[in-house]
């Protein structure tokens, strides 16, 4: 009789046990996070050396969480690849739209400024087509200041998001760190069941947070979960979260560095943090935005050092040496906020065509300079002053030995961009020099304008003549003396004649005693052999030796373009991965409500017949009672 009661009662508080649970379930259909549990139960043995003894009954032994560590490790690393480059793609899609884009673009506004000089070589008098060139150059150098501000406010944002992601990172740190805390104190009291909801809770965080970072777990024998990222770097361990915090980077204002740690013992981690949002602007920091400043800061020095150097070649209208067109700031140098010494570095461009789109960072041995180029790790040492890739070093003040300096003459440059000529009149259209061929030649030879190829030369705009003294031969003569300079100069169709910092061809059929003058150019406007000079620099190879400008703007565009599409294909591989390992998880760990209302409806019915058992020992009991009575 005592038998059929513990029967039934155990059976009673088992059924009672599986309906909680499945209902526990039901209710937590839709929250985030939540892994279905069920009740084990196991037959307890008969205690009686009889023969023939029925068991016990039954008894719960655990309230399993029907969890898959290997799924859910997988969702969170597919989760941290695909937030990486989804984030990469986004930011690097608005960057291509805004480089492509004609209201943003460069390449409209340098053909408008090449165009304008074109129409100014057509009439050299006319102050309209100057005026035009004028305008044109401030709109090319307004356009470059528009993208470069643009570009800056990109990685401000950036900045701002990586500063908020870090944040959030340190909260739910903290917070795993609460549950572990939590969890290892429910498991020292051997209540593992109540555990379950905590295990959820810290899953779903650490899937939280592997959409900021990528992020390895170690599972303790006291049930905390210790978490670690940038591949060893601890983050939680046990019920202490570490502090991450994105900081101004020592050297660059302007940009940050991770720091995980507090009270003095910060580390800087930046380079060792990969997947998640933190990783995807990380990326397009370093790999897409950064460069592409370089680059653009790049073609605006040369655009403008090209410019200005053709443009002092010419004449104005008032017979005066052309001035700069444009102007541009000098190349920036960053000083480390750790630097001990009292060094201080200058810089100027000394060669713009051999500028390369990248900082440079400095560090001083004691002795000599270290310079490494951030876009290929190139270095190049030596003391003080310094050449480097176009750009002259100077040094002021002693620097100590350890000293760090960051070089940037291209990665902000294009923001100072400013067109500077004064007025139309300013425009330098004209050569120093006008040609002109005598009108009693006996042949029909004739010289072309002349090219300057040297505007230090002293000598460039003394009045010279060249006077073929045969057909394959000519001397050179001062117009004012009669004076022969140079002697019987050998002459074969097509040769270039070069003599005090210029050059001339002659056309034509050349008879003895023909006479070429080549004379400074006194009005301003008798010519356009500078103003086409200027315009031809827009089809000249003046970036790296191999590009021009249109051409170094194209690759910029397309670089960032084929970037965008890899990162486009690749982020939409990995969400596909991604929503495989959450469907995997998924089928092993998500309620199923056909499954509960079934089981629910099973444990209802075995619940009910459970107390049956009891019913039925009671009657037993009662009759047993009316015998003995």
């Amino acid at each position: 009789m005592n038998d059929l009661l513990n029967t039934g009662k155990s059976a009673l508080f088992a059924f009672q046990r599986a309906l909680a649970t499945t209902s526990h379930n039901i209710a937590n259909v839709n929250t985030e996070g939540y892994t279905r549990q069920r009740v084990d139960m196991d037959a307890i043995p008969a205690t009686s050396t009889l023969l023939n003894q029925p068991g016990g009954g039954v008894r719960v032994v655990g309230i399993e969480r029907l969890h898959d560590q290997f799924a859910t490790a997988r969702v969170n690393s597919s989760t941290s690849e695909f937030t990486e480059q989804d984030t990469y793609h986004t930011m690097a899609s608005r960057l291509d739209n805004l480089m492509a884009s004609d209201s943003a673009s460069v390449a409209p506004a340098m053909s408008d400024f090449f165009n304008a000089l074109q129409d100014a070589n057509a009439d050299p008098s006319s102050l309209a087509t100057r005026e035009v060139v004028l305008d044109s150059a401030d709109q090319l150098a307004q356009r470059f200041q528009s993208l470069q501000g643009q570009f800056n406010d990109t990685n401000s944002e950036v900045n701002g998001r990586i500063q908020a992601a870090t944040e959030t990172v340190s909260d739910l740190a903290q917070s795993i760190a609460e549950v572990n805390r939590r969890i290892t104190s429910v498991s020292d009291a051997k209540n593992t069941e109540a555990a379950n909801d905590l295990l959820d809770q810290r899953d779903q965080l650490l899937k939280e947070l592997s959409g900021y970072i990528d992020i390895d777990t170690s599972l303790q024998e006291n049930g905390a979960l210790n978490v670690f990222m940038g591949k060893g770097i601890s983050l939680v361990i046990d019920d202490v979260a570490r502090e991450v915090k994105a900081v101004p980077d020592d050297t660059y204002p302007e940009r940050l560095q991770i720091q995980v740690g507090s009270d003095g013992n910060e580390q800087n981690i930046s380079a060792r943090l990969q997947g998640g949002e933190i990783g995807g602007l990380s990326e397009f920091l370093n790999q897409t935005l950064q460069p592409a400043m370089a680059e653009l800061g790049r073609l605006a020095l040369s655009v403008a050092d090209a410019v200005n150097e053709t443009h002092a070649s010419g004449i104005d209208m008032n017979g005066e040496a052309g001035g700069p067109v444009f102007e541009l700031a000098a190349p920036q140098i960053y000083s480390s906020s750790n630097n001990s010494g009292s060094g201080t570095l200058s810089a100027e461009i000394s060669d713009a065509s051999a500028l390369e789109a990248s900082d440079y960072l400095l560090r001083f041995d004691g002795a000599n300079f270290t310079a490494t180029r951030n876009s290929d790790g190139r270095e190049t040492s030596g003391p003080m002053p310094l050449e480097l890739d176009g750009i002259s070093l100077s040094l002021s003040g002693t620097p100590d030995a350890g000293d760090t300096f960051v070089l940037s003459a291209t990665g902000r440059i294009a923001s100072t961009m400013n067109a500077v000529l004064g007025s139309a009149e300013n425009i330098a259209l004209s050569g120093p020099l006008t040609t002109r061929s005598e009108l009693d030649n006996l042949g029909d030879s004739r010289i072309s304008s002349a090219s300057v190829l040297d505007t230090e030369n002293a000598a460039l705009t003394d009045s010279v003549d060249i006077v073929f003294t045969s057909e394959d031969s000519y001397n050179i003569v001062d117009s004012s003396s009669g004076n022969t300079l140079t002697s019987a100069t050998g002459y074969a169709e097509g040769d270039v004649i070069e003599f005090n910092g210029w050059q001339v061809s002659i056309s034509g059929d050349i008879q003895e005693g023909d006479t070429h003058r080549v004379e400074a150019n006194v009005s301003g406007i008798g010519n356009n052999s500078n103003g086409m000079s200027l315009a031809d620099l827009q089809n000249s190879l003046t970036i790296g030796g191999n590009q021009t400008f249109n051409e170094a703007y194209g690759s910029m565009v397309s670089r960032i373009g084929a970037q965008t599409n890899s990162a486009e294909t690749r982020a939409t591989a990995l969400e596909s991965l991604r929503d495989d390992a959450v469907e995997r998880q998924q089928s092993t760990q998500a309620v199923s409500l056909d499954e509960e209302a079934i089981n629910l409806t099973r444990f209802q019915q075995a619940y009910q017949a459970s107390a049956q058992i009891i019913t039925a020992a009671d009657e037993m009991f009662q009759t047993i009672l009316g015998v003995v009575r």
